[in-house]
């Protein structure tokens, strides 16, 4: 390496490359030890294989170039070859598509018949129920006539009451009320007339004012008129 190292470091002093001034150092301690450092060494290795190899490779250096490949597309395919493979398709789809079961859209149907005849035959079993009681509230209802009426002629404790009527002259509110043996009132209520006049209500024999047994008034009072009917009250317990 001695005579080839010192020429290399003279040709990278002539050139210019690198550290003047260490590389006449290494080229001093070389010539005087026959010694370089590892350092030293890779650092006039790396500067001869950069500037001195650099410079002598040849210029006309053949470069070889790899042929690209080509990559040719398929050529696309025909009208015919197109609507081929389509009608196979749509052929394929219908196929492939489920046929309904005759049996489930039967019993759907079946099903839809059933649930209407039984709303028509709810239907018309309300409206008969409807018909008879309209018709035995006409018969054994009696209409009320005018006055006040009521359901018995006489009452024990605990008895339901019930008042009806029909006002003599046209009014909008007719105060019913109950008077006891002692011409005290003993119960009222107000009531709105129906456009005929009649009207109609409940209440129980008995309670505050009712203690003593005897004759008893329920009274209609409206328009500066008033309709009474006297009943019976017994103290006895209804049955």
């Amino acid at each position: 390496m001695g005579q080839f190292f010192t020429d290399d470091i003279d040709a990278l002093l002539k050139s210019g490359h690198g550290d003047s001034v260490r590389l006449g150092k290494i080229k001093a301690d070389f010539e005087t030890k026959k010694l370089v450092t590892l350092e030293d060494r890779r650092y006039v290795e790396g500067l001869i294989s950069r500037y001195l190899h650099a410079a002598s490779r040849p210029e006309t250096e053949r470069i070889v170039k790899i042929p690209e490949k080509r990559i040719v597309p398929p050529p696309p395919a025909s009208p015919t070859q197109s609507n081929t493979f389509e009608l196979k398709y749509q052929q394929k789809s219908k196929e492939e598509r489920p046929i309904p079961k005759i049996g489930d859209g039967k019993t759907k149907l079946r099903n839809i018949v059933i649930a209407v005849c039984s709303v028509v035959f709810a239907v018309l079993v309300v409206s008969f129920v409807a018909m008879n009681q309209d018709g035995l509230t006409s018969t054994d209802t009696p209409q009320p006539s005018d006055g006040i009426v009521l359901d018995a002629s006489s009452y024990a404790r605990g008895d339901i009451i019930s008042i009806s009527g029909k006002t003599k002259i046209p009014t909008s509110v007719v105060r019913l009320s109950i008077l006891n043996a002692a011409n005290q009132e003993v119960w009222n209520e107000n009531l709105d007339v129906k456009d005929d006049g009649s009207y109609s209500t409940l209440t129980i024999a008995g309670g505050q004012g009712w203690e003593q047994a005897g004759k008893y008034t329920a009274r209609a009072s409206y328009g500066g008129m008033t309709d009474t009917m006297i009943f019976d009250f017994t103290h006895n317990e209804a049955n």
